[in-house]
């Protein structure tokens, strides 16, 4: 317990059903049977309401009001959630700020984003944490109709609880108009309206007509615009990369320099991390090339696929590259005279126009290099 003027525990609560381990930040807990388990952390972004709540071990609660819901393990909230009864958050489900739910499941590995409204739902699908169903941020379920009636939707079905079913997700900012039954391998477009069922692996874009397209999850058509943009982002962030090493770091005090090293990891952990996703797609290009052709189209994106598979290393090496160009003297110079007698915002402020314009030179430099080899395996 972080401190009793953080904390309130009212009178009814048994305090046998709050394990050991617990860790009660900021918590208003009431109700005769709440259970919080072990390792459980509440309360991490704000002020918890717990009431009548039954909380699972290693589960993470941030700011918001959980009322006659359960959350199971290692489920999590990022704050400001309105988990109301009916609620069923399984295992490693989690839900981004803002949300509200009432009489909801989110089934294994379930993630919902931010700002949803998400009320009368049973969510299924994927096979784990890494290969779940989800709900992009601003999606709205529509339950409410002008006559008062509320209605419920089935997206995917209780066979979900078996891990094996194709995953759904519903694009940001889209709204589910209920009732409607989404099958297993549903893609729902960000920004559509949704209003009628979607069969088994089809994508929607949810116009007025209910129109669906054939959505095959294992096909991949060009991939150009994805990778090469992707390669844009890697190649900035080692340009940033150089520019906290070769330039801030250079000229920092000890304490400045231990933040901006930490700041080089996470620009590395984010390039790391980019790469991975890239090598992610590649790794499935085997499987989309096993589908048979039907179109010309199709047959000219195969042979893109295979130039992407045949360059796998390559690309990897591509987007890790740190063998950055030098860094120009005369922007160096005078940066770090400048660092003498002033913050480092000012002291950018004051470089000269040589010295601007080739920093300027020497980020794009780096920043498309990567860009540009990529540019390449699809020209």
């Amino acid at each position: 317990m972080w401190g009793p003027e953080r904390v309130y525990i009212s009178e009814e609560v048994r305090l046998d059903r709050i394990a050991a381990g617990a860790v009660l930040m900021n918590a208003t807990i009431t109700g005769a049977t709440t259970f919080i388990g072990a390792g459980a952390q509440i309360g991490t972004s704000g002020s918890a309401r717990i009431h009548e709540a039954q909380i699972a071990p290693s589960v993470v609660l941030g700011a918001g009001s959980y009322e006659n819901c359960v959350l199971l393990s290692r489920s999590k909230t990022r704050g400001f959630a309105e988990l109301r009864q009916g609620t069923v958050l399984e295992e490693c489900a989690e839900i981004g700020h803002n949300v509200g739910l009432k009489n909801t499941v989110l089934m294994v590995g379930a993630v919902a984003g931010s700002s949803i409204n998400f009320c009368d739902v049973l969510l299924a699908g994927g096979s784990s944490r890494s290969d779940h169903s989800e709900v992009g941020s601003g999606v709205v379920h529509f339950n409410f109709d002008p006559r008062g009636d509320k209605f419920g939707s089935l997206m995917g079905d209780a066979t979900g609880c078996l891990l094996q079913s194709r995953r759904i997700f519903l694009g940001g900012n889209s709204g589910i108009v209920a009732p409607v039954h989404l099958e297993f391998g549903t893609v729902v477009a960000a920004g559509s309206i949704l209003r009628r069922d979607v069969s088994e692996n089809q994508l929607s874009w949810g116009d007025p007509t209910g129109l669906s397209g054939e959505y095959d999850l294992d096909r991949y058509f060009d991939l150009s615009r994805k990778f090469c943009t992707t390669a844009k982002l890697i190649g900035n962030l080692h340009a940033l990369r150089a520019w906290y090493r070769n330039i801030r770091q250079a000229c920092a005090e000890p304490d400045s320099r231990l933040l901006y090293a930490a700041a080089d990891q996470e620009f590395d952990r984010h390039i790391k991390r980019r790469t991975h996703e890239l090598a992610k797609v590649v790794g499935k290009l085997d499987k989309s090339l096993s589908k048979p052709s039907r179109s010309e189209r199709d047959r000219m994106f195969e042979e893109q696929h295979r130039r992407l598979l045949a360059n796998c290393e390559h690309i990897d090496s591509l987007l890790r590259c740190e063998d950055y160009a030098d860094t120009p003297a005369v922007l160096l110079a005078e940066y770090t005279e400048n660092r003498r007698v002033r913050e480092h915002v000012e002291s950018v402020h004051n470089l000269s126009a040589e010295a601007s314009a080739t920093a300027v030179r020497w980020l794009r430099e780096i920043a498309s290099l990567p860009y540009l080899q990529m540019r390449a395996l699809f020209s």
